[in-house]
Parts: structure tokens; sequence; C-alpha cells
């Protein structure tokens, strides 16, 4: 379709990645690598675009929020067509994931946590309602939306070789939630129902977004917090951006965005 008069116009060439961040903070690493670079307003997206290893890529901040995540997902898909698009970030940690504060943990799918309906008999989500979320032609989502499995398992073994030793690197799956879990009650309610290791606000938003428009997805976060009743005296969001950001570009020192670039 025509763009409106009014519209802005992208003037980047050939860009092949999106990486997504919730917040300035946790791309302020990778924009300093980025070589190349210039910005340009694009909707209510300032996108700032770049070579990260000789290979093109635009970074984004999209927001916090389920919401936020899924307009600039959608947004940047239907404008750039992105092999792929890379969510990075902090995320809290259940307790049986095995993760420390700092830790990576790399997503295999993205679950909303939350989305459906609470009862006397307790909660009941969007494949008990028998209500899709997404439909391919062959398959019916709900509330699970697949990350690209073999990105996620290569990056975790590539990253257990090359993190330093204190680190550690798991791959699982992430939780997106509306409402945190600030109690340690909720918090193995719903590590148990969905076997998740980390918790997040933006994760699933994008993985959707992917999914229906047949887009690689894959996701990195760094432990800033445990899933507990809330003690922010135990949080450390610096770290957890930092190591996510350092982590990601040890990737791409490997090689990471060109396997992101084809099948």
């Amino acid at each position: 379709a025509a763009s409106r008069p009014d519209s802005p116009r992208l003037v980047f060439a050939s860009i092949m990645i999106v990486i997504l961040t919730a917040v300035d903070q946790e791309s302020a690493l990778l924009r300093q690598q980025l070589t190349s670079v210039h910005q340009q307003q694009f909707a209510h997206l300032t996108l700032t675009c770049g070579q990260l290893n000789d290979h093109p890529v635009t970074i984004a901040t999209c927001g916090i929020g389920k919401a936020n995540t899924a307009a600039a997902t959608a947004l940047l898909i239907h404008h750039l067509q992105p092999s792929a698009v890379i969510m990075i970030g902090c995320g809290g940690a259940f307790a049986d994931s095995g993760l420390q504060l700092g830790d990576v943990a790399i997503a295999s799918e993205e679950i909303y946590a939350d989305e459906g309906v609470m009862t006397p008999q307790g909660f009941l989500d969007m494949t008990d309602l028998k209500l899709g979320l997404a439909q391919t032609e062959t398959t019916a989502y709900f509330n699970h939306f697949p990350a690209d499995q073999s990105l996620a398992q290569r990056a975790c073994r590539n990253l257990e070789t090359n993190l330093p030793d204190s680190w550690r690197c798991v791959n699982g799956p992430f939780i997106t939630v509306s409402t945190c879990s600030g109690t340690s009650a909720l918090g193995l309610r719903r590590q148990q129902r969905f076997a998740a290791i980390i918790e997040n606000m933006e994760g699933a938003a994008a993985a959707h977004q992917c999914l229906i428009n047949d887009i690689r997805f894959f996701e990195l976060r760094s432990v800033s917090n445990f899933v507990e009743d809330r003690d922010m005296s135990r949080w450390d969001l610096s770290l957890a951006m930092t190591n996510a950001q350092k982590a990601f570009l040890s990737l791409v020192n490997q090689g990471f965005l060109l396997e992101c670039s084809h099948d």
C-alpha cells in the first residue's frame, strides 16, 4: 500500500538484524560497538543503525511491557523485513533454574504466563479456555511461542565455552507477565506450571509477532534478581545489563549474526 505523504521514511539499506531492548541502558554497550552509525526517528522509535562486526543491524528501545514490545516489533518487522529479531535484557531467575546474579539465560520458548482467567478453582490459561492467540496454516498458538531453538542451542554451547568461568549459561523456557512475581508463593506457582527459568515483561510479545510474520526470534537475558519476596537490595540491574551485552558481543565475535541471517 502507498505510504501516507507524512509517513516517516527509512533511509537504511540492507538491514538484516533487529535488536530490541526494553530500556536504553540494555543496549548502551552494543551501540558503542557500532560503526557507520546513523540514527533516525521512525514513528515513535529512535533507531540506531550501523555495522556490528561488519554486519548490518538496527537497535531500537521498545519500552517496557507487552504492549510497547508488540507495537515496536510489528512496526520494525513490517518496514525493515529483518532476517531475525533479537531481544536482549534482564530478567528474574526462578529458584530451580540454577542461575545466579549476572548469569546468562537464553529462551527456548516464550510463554504468556498471565494471559487467561483466574477462577475460584485456580488459573486457567488460553489453552484451557481454547482461545488461541495466533494461528498459522498448521498450528494454533495459545500461551506458548517458540524461539529459534537451533540458534538458542548453538548460542548456549558457544557461551559455555567462551564466557568467564564464573558465568553460567542456561537454555530454557521464559515467561512474560504484566504483573511480576513479587512474592515467592506466586513465583513458585508460575515456575511449577510452566517450568520456567526466567520471568520478564516483554519477550512473549516479540516472539508472538515474529511467529505470525515468519521471522526468526532469539532472546538472551542476564539475571538481575530472583523471583522471591520482593527485596530490591538483592538486585543488580547494572551487572545484568552489562553481562547480557557482553555475552551477546561474545556471540557476535563468533559469527552469530551471520548464523541469524541464514537458515
